[in-house]
């Protein structure tokens, strides 16, 4: 009988550059959240040289410095990251659709990958769990999406 198997990427950052546009709006989260994917991109193998970060005011943000970080050529993927809060009103939903429409729209014009590294979250509390936690951390999930996607267009 036959088994299917699951195919384990590479997950080795050595040579891969990356570019990430990181948001400060919700600094106390947000910084938390770039320092675990620096340091999960390193961990595996990625060179300090060749990762730049921009930081920009807010998640809105994310798409413009992102999509000139892919149209440069230089990065093998481009992180986006921020944290989205939900408020009293529907413009925290806005505000997530405009920068994953923008991050995909990105890597299908540009040819290079790009990775939603935005938490959305409904409360404080959830935004914590996912930008300070160990188990579901977003930053070091951001990272290791990065690390494959760059893998296999390599690959491709």
């Amino acid at each position: 009988m036959l088994r299917a198997q699951k195919s384990k990427l590479q997950c080795a950052a050595s040579g891969l550059r990356f570019g990430i546009a990181a948001a400060c709006y919700n600094e106390e989260l947000a910084g938390p959240l770039l320092a675990y994917c620096l340091h999960a991109l390193t961990e595996a193998g990625a060179a300090a040289h060749d990762i730049k970060v921009v930081l920009v005011p807010g998640s809105f943000e994310v798409s413009a410095v992102a999509a000139k970080l892919a149209k440069s050529r230089e990065y093998d993927c481009v992180i986006g990251l921020g944290v989205i809060l939900q408020g009293e009103t529907s413009h925290a939903h806005h505000i997530a659709d405009a920068v994953a429409n923008g991050l995909t729209a990105i890597a299908i014009q540009t040819g290079v990958p790009t990775v939603f590294g935005v938490v959305t979250a409904n409360n404080r509390k959830q935004a914590r769990v996912r930008c300070l936690g160990k188990q579901h951390n977003r930053g070091r999930e951001a990272a290791q999406t990065a690390i494959e996607m760059a893998r296999l267009w390599r690959n491709l």
